[in-house]
Order: structure tokens, then C-alpha cells, then sequence
């Protein structure tokens, strides 16, 4: 989660539950998992019908393979730039033989589906935190672990033209795609959708241009049909707490913030949080076929500096962004503590908010 106050909820719940897990052991990513991506990009691809999958009951797996089966066509378009010894990892559960969590890791650059040389996303990643059986069958129960942070970049050298001289007016400004679905022991559950901003949002200020007006349009309807109040009556996915100051800058007004910790929070996280993901996720992807289309067709093209030869807001915003995860990833500690921290910090620093030249 990309906020203080969430890194200290999230911290304090992993010291309540993390006594169960002990260390890191040596492990090799199961085969299980290629053959699960294959079959999910066999079944689904991006189109105008918004095709959804069904609900299971393995938590967050369908969040992760919803997302992949979109971005790439085939497996090996999987883990371009991720070291061997960083794709995946296992930590025994104490008291319960044969059960782990276990770490999957995923990167690439390369988007077949924009159908461009330079395409308008530059990275998409994720991390996957899993409680599994010996079967490696998902364990969920209130005391178990399942994470899913997903993150996709877009480039931020997009230059917006005037509809009348055809002169550049500056950086688009693309948002990132983050999600952050995360299941710790004491059945507490955090949820955070967005479309997080990378340049300066002021009161009222669009987070979209104008020419993209009408994604800022959907996504606000998405958000309120999850988030907001209806005569009085209580939100589907109720508000997660204020937002400190030195992080709203990195929240649009589209955040969908979440706690969950009643007895249904699995089923509400396997409903409508799930049904957001997927709403959310493919909206993303809608503006980025869009934006696609008008780089190709020059009616936005791109350059790293600005008019005047300075570097653009939009990469120095991607740039803070990064530096603030790094800084203040409240996963830390978890992956500390089942990996270890040579495991953590490599996978922070190279995977997970590599820097950004």
C-alpha cells in the first residue's frame, strides 16, 4: 500500500500474525503455475465485451491470472528482467506440515496486444503471496496470507497536442494502474484500487486530459458504484480511513480504499472486490488501447524533455513514486520475515520498484 498510515495498520497486523511462519526454505516454482497462466490466456483476451471470469474460491490466484491473461499472449512473455532466484519462494508454516507461503514474482515490458514498437505502458509486475497445502492447493482460512500487488507503468514521454495548431501542450501524464488486495492472520483484510496520479492534482483538478475525458467519466462511475452511499445506506466496500498528507499525491479521487474485517469479508472480497479488480483493470487497459491508437497515429507523440529541454513532470512523477515505495513498502517487514532480507530487499529494489533511467 502506497500510504503511511496503511504501512502501520498493515505492520501491526503482521506482527500479530507472522509468529506462525517461520523461514525461508529452498524451493522451486511449480510447474503448476505456467500451465495456470496458459490455460487463462487460452480462455480470455481484451474486447469490447468485457469478458469476466467466475468466481473460486482461491482468493486472489484469479485476481493475478485475470490481470496476465490480459496483458501477454503466451508464457514467455513472463518475467522479462527477473532474475532466476527472485520468481518465486517458499516459507514453511509453523505447526502445520507441508504448508507454505509462497512467493511468485512477475515482470515484463513487452505488450503484444498495444501491437506498437513503443508502446504506451513500459512495465507491468506483480507479487503474489500465497498460503498453500503440500497439494499446493490455497490454504484460506482467517489466519492465513494472501497478497496480490499489482502494478502496471505507462510511459510517461506522451506529449498531448492542441486540437487547433497542433502544438504540443505539454505531458500527458498517464496515472499508474496499482492494485493492492491483501489477507493477513486476524482475518484482516486491506483493499486499494487506483489510477494513482503521477503529476500534482490540485482541488478539482482533472486526473485525465481532456481527451480522455470520458475514461475519468467511467472510472468515476466505477468508483461510486463501489464506494459511495446511496440515500443513507451503507457503501459496498466501505472507506478506509483518511489518507495522510505526504501521500495524497499519490491518490486519485478514484481511490477504492478498503478494510475488511467482518465474518464475510472473504465472500466480499471474492464478490465485489473481485468484481472491481477486473472493472478497474479493464478500464486501464481500455485507455491504454486508446492512447495506443493516437501515438500510433501521431496525434500524441512522445519525448522525454519538455519544450524548453527540461525533464517532463510525468517521468520525475513516476520517478518520486517509485522512490516513495521503496522507501515505504509496508510489505517490508512480511517478506523480511518469511524470505529474508537479502530475498526483500532485491526484489523491492530490482522487481518490484526498479529504478527508472
Amino acid at each position: 500500500m502506497s500510504v503511511h498510515r496503511t504501512a502501520t495498520i498493515a505492520m501491526l497486523m503482521i506482527s500479530f500474525g507472522l509468529s506462525l511462519f517461520g523461514q525461508a526454505h529452498s524451493f522451486n516454482c511449480p510447474a503448476s503455475s505456467s500451465s495456470s497462466v496458459n490455460l487463462w490466456v487460452s480462455q480470455s483476451r481484451l474486447s469490447s465485451t468485457h469478458r469476466r471470469f467466475p468466481t473460486h474460491i482461491d482468493l486472489y490466484r484469479k485476481f493475478h491470472d485475470y490481470g496476465w491473461s490480459k496483458l501477454i499472449d503466451t508464457h514467455d512473455e513472463i518475467n522479462i528482467g527477473v532474475p532466476d532466484d527472485l520468481l518465486c519462494n517458499s516459507s514453511p508454516v509453523k505447526g502445520s506440515p507441508g504448508t507454505s507461503v509462497v512467493a511468485e514474482l512477475r515482470s515484463t515490458s513487452r505488450f503484444q496486444f498495444l501491437d506498437s514498437s513503443k508502446s504506451v505502458l513500459r512495465l507491468a509486475r506483480s507479487a503474489f503471496l500465497e498460503t498453500q497445502t503440500a497439494e499446493e492447493v490455497p490454504l484460506i482460512t482467517p489466519m492465513t496470507i494472501h497478497v496480490l500487488n499489482f502494478v502496471l507503468f505507462p510511459d510517461p514521454d506522451i506529449q498531448i497536442l492542441t486540437n487547433e495548431s497542433k502544438e504540443i501542450e505539454g505531458h500527458v501524464g498517464l496515472p499508474i494502474f496499482g492494485a493492492d488486495v491483501v489477507s493477513l492472520p486476524g482475518n484482516k483484510h486491506l483493499v486499494a484500487l487506483d489510477f494513482q496520479p503521477v503529476l500534482t492534482m490540485d482541488r478539482g483538478a482533472n486526473l485525465l486530459p481532456e481527451r480522455y475525458s470520458h475514461f475519468e467519466s467511467k472510472l468515476k462511475a466505477i468508483h461510486s458504484r463501489y464506494q459511495q452511499s446511496n440515500n443513507g445506506m451503507a457503501p459496498c466496500l466501505p472507506w478506509g480511513g483518511d489518507i495522510p498528507s505526504q501521500a495524497e499525491r499519490f491518490f486519485s479521487p478514484y481511490a477504492l480504499w478498503s478494510r475488511l474485517t467482518d465474518d464475510n469479508a472473504i465472500d466480499i472480497v471474492n464478490t465485489s472486490v473481485w468484481s472491481a479488480f477486473q472493472e478497474y483493470f479493464d478500464l486501464y487497459l481500455e485507455l491504454m488501447i486508446a492512447v495506443q491508437t493516437d501515438v500510433s497515429l501521431q496525434k500524441t507523440p512522445t519525448s522525454a524533455t519538455d519544450m524548453i529541454g527540461q525533464t517532463n513532470p510525468a517521468r520525475s512523477g513516476q520517478i518520486d513514486y517509485l522512490e516513495y515505495r521503496r522507501q515505504n513498502d509496508p510489505a517490508r517487514p512480511m517478506l523480511r520475515r518469511l524470505y529474508g532480507e537479502s530475498w526483500t530487499e532485491r526484489v523491492i529494489a530490482e522487481v518490484l520498484f526498479p529504478d527508472f533511467l
